[in-house]
């Protein structure tokens, strides 16, 4: 009953889903993440300033995450279901 609901590609997907929204939502509205100081843009680590490195990361994440969860629902597991009757013939154990 609960396979499909804990199955690691929903769970995967799902992660990866909400961190790709919420980078996208950041590359779109640098602003709401605070102002930058101009001083930054000379310092060659700093690769947020002039880049659109947010958004396009947040697209390839959302993109990974609905292949995870069309993957979980397109390939299904298969759990075989376990009997629950035990045999009548087997010899009792001393």
């Amino acid at each position: 009953m609960f396979v499909r609901l804990f199955d690691i590609r929903n769970i995967v997907g799902a992660l990866l889903g909400i961190f790709g929204v919420l980078l996208t939502i950041a590359g779109l509205a640098p602003a709401v993440l605070g102002p930058h100081e101009p001083s930054t843009a000379h310092n060659t680590v700093d690769l947020y300033v002039g880049t659109s490195a947010n958004w396009w990361v947040g697209l390839v994440l959302i993109a990974v995450s609905a292949t995870f969860i069309g993957w979980a629902l397109l390939r299904p597991v298969r759990v075989e279901d376990i009997p629950t009757e035990t045999p009548t013939d087997t010899p009792d154990s001393p």
